[in-house]
């Protein structure tokens, strides 16, 4: 692969929720309306927030849907400074997630389930072969706007059957590069 032109989306904070927690949350029964739907096929944006509650402060995050087998919220590292905690980058939630508790319509839980994502690539199995892609391979991304050129590094591949081949960075990560909307980037393979 020399170089691939890809578009970049900036993923504002959110939280996926199990079946389980969402009833627990809002209620057993107590449907939730679609927004939006995402640039992912099958994933949409639900009329659903949590409070996020921290050490030191609380924000509000969005349901995104569908349901997932694992609760995972979604932060920027200036989402974790402002309610007090330390979340780890992963591209999944795992054991050392940090800590929150999250309160519902109904019902507050404290769930291990907060990291900051590492900045990656959604594609599908067919894009990933046209590319000769690999899920966890390595890439680096360019940008240009307004502001200027921006070079991000360590953009995992993450490749599933619904994916659409996009860039996701989180707010920080939108906001220092000067992205303002959907804009493209170049991808190449790290050295």
């Amino acid at each position: 692969m020399d170089s691939i032109s890809v578009k970049i989306e900036v993923s504002a904070r959110h939280i996926h929720l199990s079946r389980d927690d969402y009833n627990f949350l809002f209620g057993d029964g107590n449907n939730f309306k679609i927004i939006k739907n995402l640039s992912q096929k099958g994933e949409f944006a639900t009329d659903k927030k949590v409070s996020v509650i921290g050490p030191e402060g609380t924000i509000e995050a969005r349901f995104l849907g569908p349901f997932r087998e694992t609760t995972q919220l979604e932060l920027s590292t200036t989402d974790c400074l402002k309610i007090g905690i330390s979340a780890p980058y992963l591209i999944k939630v795992s054991r050392c997630a940090a800590q929150v508790k999250i309160a519902g319509e109904f019902a507050e839980i404290t769930r291990k389930c907060a990291i900051v994502v590492i900045r990656h690539l959604h594609c599908n199995p067919r894009e990933a072969k046209k590319y000769n892609l690999t899920s966890g391979q390595i890439l680096d991304l360019a940008i240009k706007t307004d502001r200027g050129s921006v070079q991000y590094f360590d953009v995992v591949v993450k490749i599933a059957d619904h994916y659409r081949m996009r860039v996701h960075l989180d707010t920080d990560e939108g906001n220092a590069a000067g992205i303002k909307e959907q804009i493209e980037g170049i991808l190449t393979v790290k050295k």
